[in-house]
């Protein structure tokens, strides 16, 4: 063996017994901090593990005790915003169990999400949390996410579920339709009766419930909500949708537009600049998320704020709780967006209610 091929050799806990004189299980006990090693013990073993380079192999421990100790988290696109703080509250919830987090991103593509599952089951996780690709094509990882959970790996949906088999699965998703009926409600008290909404797509589980309060609300204040006042994106991030959105807001016929996400409620921002529409004065706007962003806007827009942090956080906890060997029916979390107000509502001129501020 040469000298580089020697540096390389990973240090096992065979090399420290050898070191001290020890047995390599009093190695083991040490470094796993068991109350029968003394406390000097302990000490020199983790002196000459840390003196030697030597690291806890997971597979090891995997085997022997039938755990990886690690979630795999799949979100559906690592670019928006709101991965970020809901990854922020299941890591803060499973990082003191000693739980790590293997991540992978979807891109709302199911077949990409299949090829992840698989990908997260090869390296033996514990449980999986996942953002469900759930498009209207009917093309969806169900039958997959039930074998997975029949072979005894804990599921975790978040933000959205398989409309139809709700009490299949763990979940964590907030009341969708309810944050749209409370930012129309705030909209129709100051006078609005035309209000307009705009969505990411018609056929994903989150705009569909979205789009489902929008319509409840227009029913409940009887108002005059037309196909016209409605506009469907169904690749929200494209030029061509730029183009819808300006078009869309140019023929309005409404006083107030609400977005279903943050990237839409970009687009709606850019179109008014564009062509001279001023907010709040000539069209009052509700965002879908907030982000720092949303303050740096000339107004700052009112905005339906989802609770991501604790999201991630409830989702993280029904996780370890199946982990820890709670045997009960599917729990759904369902929790409730806030609406923020900011200056980008006004009240119709001659309504009693003041301006939002």
């Amino acid at each position: 063996m040469n000298e580089i091929t020697a540096k390389r050799k990973r240090v096992t806990i065979k090399d420290i017994a050898k070191k001290l004189n020890i047995s390599p299980s009093t190695v083991s006990r040490a470094l796993n901090d068991h109350p029968r090693i003394s406390s000097e013990t302990k000490r020199k073993v983790k002196e000459i593990a840390e003196e030697l380079g030597y690291f806890a192999s997971g597979i090891a421990r995997t085997l022997k005790t039938k755990r990886s100790m690690t979630v795999g988290i799949i979100v559906s696109d690592i670019k928006n915003p709101f991965f970020l703080d809901f990854l922020d509250g299941v890591e803060r919830t499973l990082f003191p169990r000693k739980y790590k987090m293997l991540l992978a991103t979807s891109n709302e593509d199911a077949d990409k999400e299949e090829t992840y599952l698989r990908w997260l089951l090869e390296h033996n996780v514990d449980g999986i949390i996942v953002s469900p690709t759930c498009k209207g094509d009917g093309k969806n990882n169900l039958n997959l996410l039930r074998r997975i959970k029949k072979a005894g790996i804990p599921v975790v949906l978040y933000d959205r579920v398989f409309e139809g088999f709700e009490s299949e699965f763990d979940s964590v998703t907030i009341d969708n339709a309810g944050a749209i009926l409370d930012a129309m409600k705030y909209l129709y008290t100051l006078g609005h009766k035309r209000i307009g909404i705009i969505l990411a797509s018609n056929n994903l589980y989150t705009i569909t419930k979205r789009y489902q309060g929008y319509l409840e609300a227009c029913n409940l204040f009887r108002l005059d909500c037309r196909n016209k006042d409605v506009l469907v994106l169904e690749s929200p991030l494209s030029e061509e949708m730029d183009i819808q959105v300006e078009n869309f807001i140019k023929k309005a016929s409404f006083t107030a537009v609400i977005a279903t996400n943050h990237d839409i409620t970009k687009k709606i921002y850019k179109s008014v600049r564009n062509i001279g529409v001023k907010i709040p004065e000539d069209l009052s706007v509700i965002g879908f998320d907030d982000v720092e962003e949303n303050l740096f806007f000339d107004p700052p827009v009112t905005v339906i704020r989802q609770p991501v942090f604790q999201i991630g956080k409830a989702a993280a906890m029904l996780i370890l709780s199946r982990l820890d060997g709670e045997d009960l029916k599917p729990h759904r979390v369902v929790l409730n967006a806030e609406l923020v107000k900011r200056r980008s509502v006004s009240a119709i001129r001659g309504n009693s209610q003041p301006n939002s501020l």
